[in-house]
């Protein structure tokens, strides 16, 4: 049975690739500014630096909506373990990753709440009714996390069980 991905795991999942971004752009920034001094001298200043936070929401958008379509996962997605998939467990495609994309703004205008849907028994938010998606556990991950829970717990040897000659 495919279970969908709660809350607190695509918060993770959100967090994590947050911050990807955030260092790509701040990277970028950095580098495009001490290419800009050094070459200062042979053209005039230009801030490129301030073109890449200003074009920063479209650079979020491609980053979504690429990894959605081609793995369905974000690396967030990866490292918590969960999938973006479209009802019935088919890929999304570039159609259905951009519907939910917009489907993200939809969810956040009002004051995040269609993001609080997920909280509901079917743990979908407004962007993945709006784009016929939903977003579950990975099968390996998920089957590790059983196995991990099922196998039985070694106790450490009492003083008891210890063979008789033994001392220490």
């Amino acid at each position: 049975m495919i279970q969908r991905a709660g809350i607190v795991s695509r918060a993770g999942a959100f967090a994590v690739d947050a911050v990807i971004l955030a260092l790509s752009v701040r990277a970028t920034v950095w580098i495009l500014d001490h290419a800009a001094r050094g070459l200062r001298r042979f053209a005039p200043p230009v801030d490129l630096g301030a073109l890449v936070i200003t074009i920063g929401p479209l650079l979020a958008a491609i980053y979504l909506v690429a990894f959605w379509s081609v793995l369905g996962q974000t690396p967030g997605k990866m490292l918590i373990g969960v999938k973006i998939v479209a009802r019935g467990g088919a890929p999304i495609g570039v159609l259905r990753a951009l519907v939910r994309l917009v489907g993200y703004v939809v969810s956040a205008l009002p004051c995040y709440l269609g993001f609080l849907w997920i909280l509901g028994p079917q743990r979908r938010g407004w962007h993945d009714r709006l784009a016929d998606t939903e977003v579950v556990y990975v099968a390996s991950r998920r089957r590790a996390v059983d196995q991990s829970r099922s196998r039985p717990r070694l106790a450490a040897p009492s003083l008891r069980e210890r063979p008789a000659g033994d001392v220490s």
